[in-house]
């Protein structure tokens, strides 16, 4: 009986850390984009996981036919940000908030991180977004570096056939 209490007890301890990550995705745009040229604004202030980010998506744009110019028909925007995730985001409280504030598990042994990338292709003539994905996580223990990839790809997923909004369930340790 004890070792079954035992094992019943790693085993919550072991699940607490170790349950399916949701990656939340909302995209919105056109179904065929006019240009497969885009040139994206330099800054100075860019911070590692934004570099990060940056390489990624323009890797996959790449890959998937898109050349980066200096003036280019389409402008490329891209975001990273990193919260408490027991903070909520916007004027209202519960579901109607921009991002609701997550509760810990029961037997979480860290406090969770969100993790948000967003992904915009402009028009530059008229200022129309063509493209906008918004992507969301969260991590108790993974750093935004090593979540990047997945978020990006799923990011990047709907580019010429937006979907609205979504959630991917994956296994994974948060």
């Amino acid at each position: 009986m004890h070792r079954l209490l035992c094992a019943l007890g790693i085993s919550l301890l072991v699940s607490a850390c170790s349950s399916g990550i949701e990656t939340r995705v909302q995209s919105a745009g056109v179904t065929t984009l006019e240009s497969q040229t885009y040139a994206v604004t330099a800054t100075e202030y860019e911070s590692a996981d934004l570099k990060i980010a940056h390489d990624l998506v323009e890797g996959a744009l790449t890959s998937r036919g898109f050349a980066r110019a200096d003036t280019a028909p389409l402008h490329l925007q891209v975001t990273v940000d990193s919260r408490d995730a027991s903070l909520a985001v916007g004027s209202t409280a519960g579901p109607q908030s921009l991002s609701p504030a997550k509760r810990r598990k029961p037997l979480q042994s860290c406090a969770d991180k969100e993790f948000r990338v967003g992904i915009t292709l402009t028009r530059v003539a008229d200022g129309s977004e063509m493209y906008r994905s918004r992507v969301s996580e969260y991590h108790c223990r993974l750093p935004l570096a090593e979540a990047l990839p997945i978020m990006i790809n799923a990011a990047l997923a709907d580019l010429g056939k937006p979907r609205g909004s979504y959630s991917i369930l994956r296994s994974g340790i948060e």
